[in-house]
């Protein structure tokens, strides 16, 4: 399995045991829920454990109780894997039903006593995915039961994953392709007719190859160039967002949101701009850029937020200077995979500090180096975490918080 972010518990003084979480996407590219996986400590790349049910018990626990399943993934359903003991056993699950989605892992048998847990668990509202299904005559038994089929299209060759989708597709059941590495890989899965997709290529771009520029696009880019000027023009700044009433309107959606709890509204733009100060305006401004650049804008932001966010965290609490540099770096780390453009073709558009430049392009410096490890911190790459000048647990609890921020930012901004 492939993580992307993670989260640890610090309830167990034994094990220094985790929880990641992975975006799942439907065929329109919009997120559709997170899985979540296990790790019972944060050195290595696989999930070893003594006990699954221990895992299952402590992911459910993480999740549900230590941070919350609203904080943890916002409105979506999350995926847990279950074990045989905890699909008999359903009075051990948390609720609420209808926001959870077992997974029957490939190892577990269609014993009666199972199949009777399966029942029981769709009649109180959970959905059942079968992971990792290949169909057999053993395993057929679970297809009555299930709401959703994940099929692994790294386990087989293309021919054998067009034979086995042709055949379950008869049974009208949702298919989740999961692996998927690269846009052609998704392509070729949804022309197959999946529908929900998980996997590394989300955070990749389409192409590498340079594509002409839209209009729309050399407005944004243009913005985006005026906000990261060392002194930028209040009035340039005014008249070019004024040049897209919808920027306009979200700005001014954003600033009178109950988050600033200001005593009256603000109408103007200008206004709005004092207020905010150009920092902040950066950021946001920034972000709505980005959310409207890509068609999968509404997956790769919570990951290009958070990913800013916990940047900008962990140079507060290390003392590193200056912060906005950081988040700037983390948010803009993405840029490829949003405009499906090579990154220093986006960035001659953009007059950026050199250390934020060489940061992005060749992770150089010190903001290189702290954009670095937490690309390895959202990959589960436990063995450069633990290598890098970076304490973990300062991660972690810088993770927690910007996955807070991200959440309450994109849902003022929708």
């Amino acid at each position: 399995m492939q993580e992307k972010e993670m989260v640890k518990s610090g309830s167990d003084a034994q094990e220094d045991y985790c929880i990641a979480r992975q975006p799942i996407c439907d065929e329109n590219l919009k997120l559709a829920a997170y899985e979540l996986l296990y790790r019972n400590n944060a050195t290595t790349t696989n999930a070893s454990v003594s006990s699954p049910h221990e895992a299952t018990a402590r992911v459910c626990t993480v999740a549900f109780m230590d941070i919350g399943i609203d904080r943890l993934a916002d409105k979506h359903p999350v995926f847990i894997n279950m074990t045989d003991e905890w699909l008999i056993k359903g009075d051990m699950l948390p609720e609420p039903a209808e926001r959870i989605v077992l997974e029957v892992l490939e190892d577990i048998k269609p014993t009666p006593e199972v199949l009777a847990g399966l029942k029981n668990l769709r009649a109180r509202g959970y959905k059942i995915a079968l992971d990792d299904f290949v169909l057999t005559q053993e395993t057929k038994a679970f297809l009555p039961y299930a709401d959703l089929i994940k099929l692994d299209v790294m386990a087989c060759s293309v021919e054998v994953l067009e034979k086995r989708v042709s055949i379950l597709k008869r049974l009208n059941v949702p298919l989740l392709a999961e692996k998927v590495e690269t846009w052609e890989e998704f392509e070729a899965c949804k022309a197959m007719g999946f529908t929900l997709f998980q996997g590394y290529f989300l955070s990749k771009p389409e192409t590498m190859q340079s594509r002409p520029k839209s209009d729309s696009g050399i407005v944004l880019t243009q913005l985006m160039a005026m906000l990261h000027q060392a002194e930028p023009d209040v009035t340039q700044i005014e008249q070019q967002i004024s040049r897209d009433p919808q920027l306009y309107y979200r700005i001014l959606r954003y600033i009178n949101s109950a988050q600033y709890s200001l005593p009256r509204k603000i109408e103007s733009l200008r206004q709005a701009i004092v207020l905010l100060g150009f920092d902040n305006l950066k950021s946001l401004v920034s972000m709505m850029v980005l959310a409207g650049s890509s068609r999968r804008g509404d997956t790769l932001m919570p990951i290009a937020l958070l990913r800013a966010k916990m940047c900008e965290c962990l140079a507060a609490k290390t003392g590193k200077t200056p912060v906005e540099s950081y988040f700037t770096v983390g948010l803009l780390s993405m840029l490829d995979a949003f405009f499906d453009r090579p990154l220093p073709s986006i960035l001659e558009d953009l007059s950026l500090h050199p250390s934020v430049e060489s940061a992005l392009v060749s992770y150089e410096g010190d903001l290189g180096e702290a954009l670095k490890v937490i690309e390895a911190y959202e990959k589960a790459d436990w063995n450069f975490v633990e290598q890098s000048s970076f304490d973990r647990h300062v991660l972690t609890e810088c993770y927690v918080e910007a996955m807070a921020w991200a959440d309450e930012v994109i849902g003022v901004a929708a």
